[in-house]
């Protein structure tokens, strides 16, 4: 009996040991950019914010696209119904170049994003670190969303020393 005793508390310190090893590594976490220099991770942050910059301005035109184009045929010599088809026409266009951006946003950066941002948070001083713009950078729901994280970030990237 005091041998499985024994045992028991042996095991008990060895699963402690692991445990604590767990936390220590979890704690120590480590990115694709953690070995990248403030200077480096600076240029590859600006560089995303780029690249999403162009794709909003992307989106932008060829919204500005489609209302133009929609306000060319919405016409009073139209009549009501046909009007409200070309409305529902252009909502739907607008609605699928949306959700494209959306989903271009976050095959091609989203994952970037979010890892620059936890390097970025690691590396700035604490009063700097916004933890309300997670959610945002996690479920972006629309275009001016992915503008605030392309604005987040480069303010982030401004803020982070050259050394």
């Amino acid at each position: 009996m005091q041998t499985s005793l024994h045992l028991g508390k042996r095991y008990r310190v060895w699963l402690l040991l692991f445990l604590a090893m767990m936390s220590l590594g979890a704690a120590a976490e480590r990115s694709v950019y953690s070995q990248s220099s403030n200077k480096d991770l600076k240029q590859r942050t600006l560089r995303l914010v780029k690249n999403i910059r162009d794709l909003v301005e992307s989106y932008n035109q060829k919204d500005r696209e489609l209302m133009a184009d929609y306000e060319k045929k919405n016409r009073p010599e139209y009549r009501t119904d046909e009007r409200k088809a070309m409305r529902e026409q252009w909502m739907r266009q607008s609605d699928a170049v949306h959700d494209a951006t959306i989903r271009r946003y976050k095959e091609n950066y989203w994952a970037d994003a979010i890892l620059l941002l936890d390097e970025l948070y690691r590396r700035v001083p604490q009063r700097m670190r916004q933890k309300d713009m997670l959610p945002i950078y996690q479920h972006p729901t629309n275009v001016l969303g992915v503008e605030a994280i392309a604005n987040h970030l480069e303010l982030m990237a401004k803020a982070l020393p050259d050394a």
